[in-house]
């Protein structure tokens, strides 16, 4: 890694934010341990995360679909592995899925019908920072306003994780279990 995580002991600010993630995520991930080199940029980072969590906007399935290519077209190895091993199985993600999410596209024929909107969408705001007004109908007949505001946010934050995470080289954490996907 190019910065190196803190180590405990953690100050109090710093423990008390790491308190607050998932029993799951303990002990902490090492992107926050390098971001809590400032507790107040780990503060930021850390709740601009919760974007997905309850209550949301969309279904586990809808969100890991989109965040699987978020993170795989940013190659961040670090989160994808990570979305791979906690949260596939529960949002019913194939294999051949999680490949496609980092080697494919939208027209794979792994993808059902309601997953290539989100494969388009998360290619369109990685090219582009945009969605085009040809994907425009298609994302507003599958997702009401408050869901595409929700993906926009993920889709930031995630974009931010890969500059950190590949950026700073972070190992994917030996926890996971799912590798990422190898060309």
């Amino acid at each position: 890694m190019r910065i190196a995580p803190i180590a405990p002991p953690y100050s109090a600010d710093v423990q008390a934010q790491f308190d607050q993630l998932p029993a799951s995520w303990q002990p902490p991930f090492e992107h926050f341990k390098v971001l809590a080199r400032d507790p107040r940029l780990l503060r930021a980072y850390r709740l601009g995360s919760v974007a997905y969590l309850e209550p949301t906007h969309l279904t586990i399935r809808q969100r890991e679909v989109f965040l699987l290519r978020v993170t795989g077209r940013c190659r961040n190895a670090f989160e994808w592995c990570l979305r791979a091993h906690y949260f596939a199985d529960d949002a019913g993600i194939t294999e051949a899925q999680m490949r496609a999410s980092v080697h494919g596209n939208a027209d794979d024929i792994c993808w059902e019908a309601g997953d290539r909107v989100l494969i388009h969408l998360a290619d369109e705001l990685h090219d582009t920072a945009s969605i085009s007004d040809a994907l425009w109908p298609e994302v507003r007949e599958a997702f009401s306003e408050e869901a595409i505001l929700q993906l926009l946010l993920l889709a930031g934050h995630y974009r931010t994780n890969a500059y950190v995470a590949v950026g700073l080289r972070v190992p994917v954490d030996p926890r996971v279990k799912r590798p990422f996907p190898a060309a």
